[in-house]
């Protein structure tokens, strides 16, 4: 019987070996835990609380938006399935394990990216409720409000739905202070706004307003910036 004629790796797959492998498994991911661990050593470092990120509530308009997501996944899997059967195993290696280092890098730029954005961003100590907001602020309607409880992505606290005056969308705000849960719908917070590096809104100060305040200056946002008021 004749054994089917093999075809051994040439160029530099020919050196290729098991600790190759590990190592193309493991240090992707080791760079990423890496990197964690030391942008959250920085933040830990610097003195006050990160600002708070306003982000916009998103609301799917249709079906389409809520399917979308699927269907770029099945695409992605019909499209890899159809490589893998035309390049054959042996040929499709090395671009898997290009797709699996592109994949660890690109989520290391963005854990970068992110602290960048966020640097030089701090809260300011949060007055007790009651007191007259700080001049500048912006008056924000509170529309609902529920407890967050922890995860693994955050701390948790009060979350915040909010109509800020400006911003067509509501949007979400994170409280993790104590007497944020006091907080309920129609209640006014006075906001002050710093906008990230490359994107974003966060809150560097909120006062819980005792009364509705005379409206405020229109305040226009151009992108993710602020316009001081």
């Amino acid at each position: 019987m004749n054994r089917p004629a093999t075809h051994p790796h040439t160029g530099w797959l020919a050196g290729w070996t098991s600790l190759h492998t590990a190592w193309l498994l493991f240090a992707p991911p080791a760079v990423l835990v890496g990197l964690r661990w030391v942008l959250q050593l920085s933040t830990d470092r610097q003195p006050g609380a990160p600002a708070l990120l306003l982000a916009p509530v998103s609301v799917p308009s249709g079906l389409l938006d809520l399917l979308w997501p699927l269907a770029v996944a099945v695409l992605v899997l019909a499209v890899g399935t159809l490589l893998l059967r035309r390049l054959r195993w042996r040929r499709a290696t090395p671009l898997l394990g290009l797709l699996w280092v592109l994949l660890w890098l690109g989520g290391s730029a963005a854990l970068l990216q992110r602290h960048l954005n966020e640097q030089g961003l701090f809260l300011h100590d949060v007055a007790a409720s009651g007191q007259a907001p700080s001049p500048g602020s912006v008056l924000a309607q509170v529309l609902s409000s529920r407890i967050k409880p922890p995860s693994l992505r955050s701390m948790g606290g009060t979350e915040l739905v909010l109509q800020v005056p400006g911003l067509q969308a509501p949007h979400r705000l994170l409280l993790d202070e104590p007497q944020a849960a006091h907080i309920k719908p129609g209640d006014t917070l006075a906001l002050a706004f710093s906008p990230g590096r490359f994107r974003g809104l966060f809150v560097t100060d909120w006062q819980v307003s005792p009364h509705a305040l005379p409206a405020p200056p229109v305040t226009t946002f151009s992108g993710a910036a602020a316009a001081p008021l």
